[in-house]
């Protein structure tokens, strides 16, 4: 393989790239998406020009996404996420119909720079088996090497060294790969005509029906359904059938409980377009398989003057509603399996049930939940999702006060989530985890790392951005908090219970107090923090009476409660943040800073500075 410098691309080569551009633009995956060709178009011909060092997220936004100046990547995530799906239509259209192209184009993880590779067959002397034509092959970057798991004709390194393998040799090897080849499509067979899927929810998107005759809307109904698929794939909850094996019910009477059989899925998820004038309907309804009936259906009318802007928000809410904690498909599961004798349970079964009760948010609840995420791990010990769940569950005990050693919960929250990235590096919710992790540690550095991480993973996550959002005010970045709860409640407006305690911390440390009270207000089973969050909040908006009566129930609560102790059990606030919170808690009388005779007791306290300027002036 030869390295070639990013301003040497010649002529000819140029000319050969842009018809392989061309090629690419006509196929399936890309021509009926002109943004998605001109994201491309953008990065190939910028890398041409030698302007690579160029190609970064605001630039993107604002070349190809129309953004203004003003454009944050860390609030709106479209570059990140187009260019995930851009990623994977490439990888799709080299799957089919580029097999055989001569130049092989794709976006590597973590970069905007496309690699680009000429290929060029080897020729062989039939007698002695010798190359008489090298293969060569140009690249701006140096190509992984090959994992034999999915070796692929474009990478160079590690090939065999032809010239010394004589027709005997290449016979014997080609055999073992068709040996191998038939081997592997037996096991995915499982002796049956119907594919055998593991022990998961599956979920099969079939194409969405335009009503009408426009071919404009039929473009737009085909654009719906593969992000609508590709969004549903990030999800690891979810196992969701490729487009190519849906495409086939495009245009044709359907019986869903034919499709559930045929392609071995639980669920199937079918839609409609509808063009109004200057207004677009889409309409979507999940279908459980095996008894035909609605699991969920919603509908969305849009204006069209936007439609790349009506596709993303309409796919992303769909993905949103079906794939969340407390989503359409997770709720069909569970109505499900309580139907289920407990002996017959699954791990992902018992999953399942440990998310519903850690989402009552109450400490009967968490406990079960920690109980029930621990039984599922010894049904199966690489079920990574249940070491998220036990994550979750330390850190609801940790932030609401009722873990009964914050040590221990710290504890058992650190090795979970190791765990889980272990398992399962490639989940956004597992860095999530890992976030989680080092935040209550006090690393900002690394906690940070694994929040973008995960958004990067999973940026159509509603759940996750919350979560994510609800540790922000930690480290200073309330205003990305509030922006991230925003997108959140915009991918999820008919968002679980579970949202409010968070939406009220967040809308807090963002000093919009009224919004944090209307959240509060709506937790149903409120503990002595979620009186002081009240408490405060009125205080700082002048309502002494309201401020009074729920500092009064924080009290009722937890005599104990100290808004110091709190700030420092959850690994430490940034220095606004927290003296926020316990200026807070002076205003509606609330117990605000450890005394110092105390502080013996408390080494590891995280400590304020305006609590340390008192005690300095209040000895003991």
């Amino acid at each position: 393989m030869t390295v070639i410098p990013l301003k040497c691309w010649n002529e000819p080569d140029q000319k050969a790239i842009r018809e392989q551009l061309d090629r690419i633009f006509k196929s399936g995956p890309f021509n009926q998406s002109l943004r998605r060709q001109q994201f491309l178009d953008y990065l190939v011909t910028e890398t041409l020009a030698g302007r690579a060092e160029r190609l970064k997220g605001y630039n993107i936004a604002l070349e190809v996404f129309d953004r203004p100046e003003t454009f944050d990547p860390l609030v709106d995530p479209v570059v990140r996420i187009e260019a995930g799906r851009l990623r994977d239509k490439l990888r799709e259209y080299y799957e089919a119909n580029g097999k055989s192209d001569p130049i092989h184009i794709e976006l590597p993880k973590g970069s905007y720079t496309p690699h680009i590779a000429f290929r060029q067959a080897a020729v062989l002397d039939p007698s002695s088996g010798a190359i008489l034509e090298e293969q060569q092959v140009k690249t701006i970057s140096k190509l992984a090497d090959v994992d034999l798991g999915r070796a692929e004709p474009w990478s160079s390194s590690r090939r065999f060294p032809l010239s010394k393998v004589g027709w005997k040799q290449l016979g014997i090897l080609a055999a073992a790969v068709v040996l191998i080849i038939a081997a592997s499509f037996s096991w995915m067979k499982g002796g049956t005509s119907t594919p055998s899927l593991p022990d998961k929810t599956s979920i099969a998107v079939l194409p969405f029906d335009n009503i009408g005759d426009d071919p404009q809307w039929e473009r737009f109904a085909d654009g719906i359904t593969e992000d609508v698929i590709t969004d549903l794939s990030h999800s690891k909850d979810l196992i969701v059938i490729a487009r190519n094996s849906t495409e086939v019910y495009k245009g044709k009477p359907i019986d869903i409980r034919q499709i559930g059989r045929d392609l071995g899925v639980k669920y199937v998820l079918e839609g409609s377009i509808q063009s109004m004038g200057e207004r677009i309907r889409v309409s979507a309804q999940l279908i459980e398989a095996a008894s035909g009936s609605h699991a969920w259906s919603e509908r969305y009318d849009r204006p069209v003057d936007d439609l790349f802007a009506v596709q993303n928000d309409v796919t992303g809410k769909i993905a949103a509603t079906l794939a969340g904690y407390e989503g359409a498909v997770a709720e069909a599961e569970r109505s499900l399996l309580r139907r289920k004798p407990p002996a017959n349970l699954t791990a992902f079964d018992t999953y399942l049930l440990a998310m519903e009760a850690k989402h009552k948010v109450t400490k009967e609840g968490l406990a079960e939940a920690e109980g029930l995420f621990n039984k599922a791990l010894e049904l199966d010990p690489q079920l990574a999702r249940a070491y998220v769940g036990l994550v979750d569950t330390q850190f609801y005990l940790i932030d609401l006060g009722l873990a009964p050693s914050v040590e221990e919960a710290v504890s058992k929250l650190t090795e979970a989530a190791e765990k889980a990235v272990q398992i399962d590096p490639d989940d956004g919710k597992t860095h999530q985890a890992l976030g989680i992790a080092y935040a209550f540690q006090g690393k900002q550095e690394q906690a940070l790392a694994e929040f973008d991480r995960a958004e990067t993973l999973a940026p159509s996550d509603a759940d996750l951005l919350l979560i994510i959002a609800w540790s922000m005010p930690g480290f200073g970045e309330s205003g990305r908090a509030v922006s991230l709860a925003e997108r959140s409640l915009k991918l999820n407006p008919h968002y679980p219970d579970w949202y409010n305690q968070g939406l009220s911390l967040i809308y807090f440390f963002g000093e919009q107090y009224d919004k944090s009270v209307k959240y509060r207000l709506l937790v149903k089973e409120p503990l002595a923090l979620d009186y002081a969050f009240l408490a405060m909040s009125n205080a700082y908006m002048g309502r002494t009476g309201e401020a009074g009566a729920a500092a009064a129930n924080v009290v009722k609560l937890d005599q104990t409660w100290i808004a110091e102790r709190y700030l420092s059990e959850a690994g430490g606030y940034a220095e606004k943040e927290a003296e926020l919170f316990v200026n807070g808690a002076r205003k509606a009388g609330l117990s605000d800073c450890i005394p110092a005779g105390k502080l013996k007791d408390m080494p590891n306290l995280i400590r304020v500075k305006s609590c340390e300027a008192q005690r300095a002036k209040i000895p003991g």
